[in-house]
């Protein structure tokens, strides 16, 4: 009996392990590695953010600050109840509405100018991810399978949180093409993406949409890795730039990168900003909520939509702390926040200004 135990425990490492092995991906190599190794961003076998950006911060070792983060107990972290959404039919959208969803934490789907894109999509719960990032009950409404095809997929970087294996897997046969930073295109080419579909952007790269869009690659402060080999490939923000402005933040701490897009994009219709996951210990990898608005002051935007909130406990805050945050901080700033609920459309050609409930509070 013993003996019998042991073998299916084993066989269960095994199984685990092959399958974080495959949803890790895959390093640059031939000549995406090349170009990873020509970029400015580039020195000393890895990628580097533009200030110095030390990950852990404080007194606190490495070792003790992932200890508090997987062991410190702390009420709220998630929702009693489930998180409330909204199930929208994103296949009746019409090709001319000009809307934004977010489907929880950083996945978004925008539709500008007639075209579609989706942001960092992470829309299943299997394991091995969830032995470490289970999504909150409710949280989890939408599936691959809610999504209607899209022009672009556009990832941010390469955590486990914003590139999922199993979503990106599913929407293969959806996607015209994938728009990601350096060296992340390697990911989709191991997991069956034909090459030709994967565009690498460096910061300062611009991909044509058509003739009235560009596509533009930005700066983010942050960091990057799946499993193996940390900053080997870049991480980003984006911009929509076309007839409408729409910033992506990806995930990143408050620098002087902000003020810099501001100055060269004036006009940025909406930002869409990283808010939640944040901790004193990593702060520069993050944004804290106390430097959000001066962030989205910097970028001189005219709207605002958090995300990377409401959907993983992936810090030691209040599940609903992030919300909480900004919509005390945004009175007395010259944007309108928007709060829409997880499915939520918002829509960018009202005429006045959309309504959102405190639904945080439930």
């Amino acid at each position: 009996m013993i003996y019998f135990l042991l073998m299916a425990v084993l066989a269960l490492v095994v199984w685990l392990g092959t399958l974080l092995w495959v949803e890790a991906g895959q390093l640059p190599r031939g000549q995406r590695l090349e170009r990873v190794r020509q970029s400015p961003q580039w020195a000393d076998g890895e990628f580097h953010n533009q200030e110095t950006t030390p990950q852990f911060t404080g007194d606190k070792s490495a070792l003790r600050v992932m200890w508090d983060f997987m062991f410190s107990k702390m009420d709220g972290l998630s929702p009693l109840n489930p998180v409330p959404t909204v199930k929208t039919d994103l296949k009746a959208i019409q090709r001319h509405e000009e809307v934004v969803v977010w489907l929880g934490h950083s996945s978004v789907f925008v539709q500008t100018g007639g075209k579609r894109f989706l942001f960092d999509p992470v829309l299943t719960a299997t394991l091995p991810v969830t032995l470490f990032m289970r999504p909150f009950k409710g949280a989890d409404t939408y599936t691959p399978a809610d999504l209607p095809p899209v022009d672009y997929l556009i990832i941010t970087h390469d955590h486990w949180d914003h590139l999922d294996y199993h979503t990106v897997k599913a929407l293969r046969k959806r996607v015209g093409a994938v728009v990601c930073p350096l060296g992340v295109g390697q990911h989709f080419e191991y997991w069956g993406y034909e090459a030709h579909l994967v565009h690498e952007m460096d910061w300062g790269d611009s991909l044509a949409i058509d003739s009235t869009a560009t596509l533009r690659c930005l700066p983010a402060r942050h960091f990057s890795g799946r499993l193996l080999g940390r900053n080997r490939t870049l991480w980003a923000s984006y911009l929509i730039d076309g007839a409408r402005r729409i910033y992506v933040s990806g995930d990143g701490g408050y620098d002087r990168r902000f003020a810099a897009i501001g100055k060269k994009y004036p006009g940025i219709d909406l930002a869409i900003m990283e808010n939640g996951q944040y901790n004193a210990d990593w702060r520069y990898i993050h944004m804290m909520p106390h430097l959000l608005p001066q962030a989205v002051d910097d970028l001189g935007a005219g709207r605002l939509l958090t995300y990377h909130n409401s959907k993983y406990a992936l810090a030691r805050h209040r599940w609903n702390e992030p919300l909480d945050s900004i919509a005390s901080a945004a009175r007395g700033h010259g944007w309108q926040l928007l709060t829409p609920r997880i499915g939520q459309p918002v829509n960018l050609e009202a005429s006045q200004a959309q309504q959102f409930d405190r639904w945080w509070e439930f």
